[in-house]
């Protein structure tokens, strides 16, 4: 059985001020994001993973960084996987989020995932997102058929991923909200065709 322990980057700077932050641009994470980091960690010790694998982008290989620091483990090495990379958000990426509130695509986005089409935004749609990151995660489950994974990701990665994979529906996933910073999801699979949710936007190590 593999079973992938996924948490989301610490808050940003660009998450402070609203703005877009998807798969291009990037932003520092503030310092208390470093300690809640260091905290699930410290939470995670003790758990032995067969492997560790970030997106590339800067903001979750310094929260794995941290992670792993907390964890002890600060010399080990963490994989990279494009396929992890946060939702492309084409040439709204770094805009603040009240910008592009009077797009016509703005609202679709948000609400109707099933039907967006990202003209206006360049970037990509929901379902090429969600068949990337499901890619992404079916490869790390052939490597490691029956062992824990450790992923540090992205707020729509991480809760599309698993909502997807347990079949849910885009605009439903959607509407019940993204998991929080600094949180912890773990999904366990034996055959990639069957998922079972172990834990879902865990923060209470951060308390």
């Amino acid at each position: 059985m593999t079973e992938f322990y996924l948490i989301r980057h610490g808050k940003t700077v660009f998450n402070q001020e609203g703005r877009f932050q998807g798969g291009k641009k990037d932003s520092a994470l503030l310092k208390q994001s470093i300690e809640d980091a260091k905290k699930a960690g410290e939470y995670l010790k003790g758990t032995h993973f067969e492997a560790f694998f970030s997106s590339p982008m800067g903001r979750s290989k310094q929260t794995g960084k941290a992670v792993l620091e907390g964890m002890g483990l600060g010399d080990v090495s963490i994989s990279t996987i494009e396929g992890l990379r946060e939702f492309d958000f084409g040439n709204w990426d770094g805009d603040l989020v009240s910008e592009h509130e009077k797009s016509s695509e703005f609202e679709t986005f948000f609400k109707d995932p099933e039907n967006f089409v990202p003209i206006e935004m360049q970037g990509e749609d929901y379902h090429q997102f969600v068949g990337r990151i499901q890619h992404a995660a079916e490869k790390i489950h052939l490597e490691h058929p029956n062992g824990k994974v450790l992923i540090f990701a992205h707020a729509l990665v991480n809760t599309f991923l698993v909502k997807t994979l347990l079949g849910e529906n885009l605009n439903k996933i959607r509407a019940e909200g993204l998991v929080d910073n600094t949180s912890l999801c773990i999904l366990k699979t034996n055959d990639f065709a069957d998922f079972k949710v172990k834990m879902w936007n865990n923060t209470d190590y951060l308390k």
